[in-house]
């Protein structure tokens, strides 16, 4: 395979690689997603793999492959001149060789009964949650034959990363990342089987919007703040060390970068687990602002992550034309989920706000079976139902 030239990873991808670098083989594949992208118009297969093929000649991690070095960090990624785009159905618990070839594949099925749908199985290093909005919106400009403009790539990122002008930012954020983690309390953890479940609070996407706003908050922080105190009420400690994942895309040039971006980033949220929610939501708000100032960090240069210190969340944005007017509190429910990944954090909450907020816990922790996830998620949920009624 011809190689247009190999460049340094950027702090996402690094992040990436470090984190597999240690899991056993059989985990390698949960950094793996598994994608459909629904097809509006009648289209031939013969183009939906010309506008795939077209992607991947557009973004530089659709077609690169890694390099080890003998310093982990020093890793390389090399783009291919020519982009192998790999048909064929292919399934999710199939790890990529990210050294041989590019981490992705794609197919198209057709249903009898609707229009033909681009399945796709992708790996986070290739493109983390927002990157693969982009690429959905890129392929279907692709299949209008619409203009794009140039595409931003990782190896420019990579490049800003370790100019001069960057060096101050990273080490800030490494100091910052030691600071709030050796500042946390420390219980002993020890790992159990692992649990997941899904509580839907039946609260509207509108509901919770404006209930963020009656605290003068942002969405993502309100639910962050319900996480923290319904932390503190179910474990009895004050001061919660929160990991969120950063997007790391305030910067408008890396918007629209097609590549794994995300890192991890802690904060360290004071909680009265017996007061009421709007003073823990204003220290959230603060404390996660000054977080993603940091969100960018050299992996390597803060140690190992310890994945049992602390919780962790991800929040998913609605729809940039998600309709806030519906504000009707349904009925809740809990919906226990089968076991899916077993890498990465022991106590995980993914948050959800379109239609409903959502919320999807995942436990692998001693002491926490069906009846402390179930008792978890109703605290989030009674929480958020209380601040949606204060806020009418």
């Amino acid at each position: 395979m011809p190689i247009e030239g190999t460049y340094p990873l950027t702090m996402g991808q690094l992040s990436m690689w470090k984190a597999l670098a240690v899991r056993p083989p059989e985990q390698l594949w949960e950094s793996n997603q598994d994608v459909v992208w629904p097809v509006a118009a009648p289209v031939t297969e013969e183009r939906i793999r010309h506008a795939l093929t077209a992607l991947a000649v557009r973004h530089e991690s659709l077609r690169t492959v890694y390099r080890p070095a003998h310093e982990s960090g020093e890793v390389r990624q090399a783009v291919l001149r020519d982009p192998p785009v790999r048909f064929g159905a292919a399934s999710v618990r199939e790890p990529f060789d990210l050294t041989a070839e590019p981490a992705w594949r794609a197919w198209v099925r057709t249903p009898d009964d609707g229009p033909p749908r681009v399945h796709l199985v992708i790996h986070h290093i290739v493109a983390d949650g927002a990157a693969l909005r982009v690429l959905e919106s890129d392929f279907h400009a692709l299949l209008r034959d619409e203009p794009l403009p140039d595409a931003p790539a990782p190896r420019e990122v990579a490049e800003r990363q370790r100019g001069d002008a960057f060096r101050e930012r990273l080490t800030a954020a490494a100091e910052y990342r030691r600071h709030t983690v050796a500042a946390a309390p420390r219980a002993p953890v020890s790992r159990g089987p692992l649990v997941r479940a899904l509580v839907d609070t039946g609260v509207p996407y509108g509901a919770a919007r404006r209930a963020a706003q009656h605290l003068r908050v942002t969405l993502p922080n309100l639910l962050l703040a319900v996480y923290a105190q319904a932390l503190a009420a179910t474990t009895g400690v004050a001061d919660q060390l929160l990991w969120q994942l950063a997007a790391n895309r305030l910067d408008p040039a890396v918007r629209r970068l097609v590549s794994s971006m995300t890192q991890w980033v802690p904060m360290l949220v004071p909680v009265d687990p017996d007061g009421p929610l709007g003073p823990v939501a204003r220290e959230v708000n603060v404390a996660a602002v000054r977080a993603m100032r940091h969100g960018v960090y050299d992996p390597f240069a803060v140690g190992p992550h310890d994945f049992d210190h602390g919780s962790y969340v991800t929040f998913i944005p609605p729809p940039a034309d998600a309709d806030p007017a519906s504000t009707e509190v349904l009925p809740g429910r809990i919906e226990w989920l089968p076991p899916r990944s077993y890498s990465g954090a022991s106590f995980y909450l993914i948050a959800r706000a379109h239609p409903t907020v959502q919320l999807t816990l995942r436990v692998m922790r001693d002491g926490y079976g069906r009846a402390e996830v179930e008792r978890f998620l109703t605290t989030m949920a009674d929480l958020l139902l209380r601040t949606v009624k204060d806020a009418q």
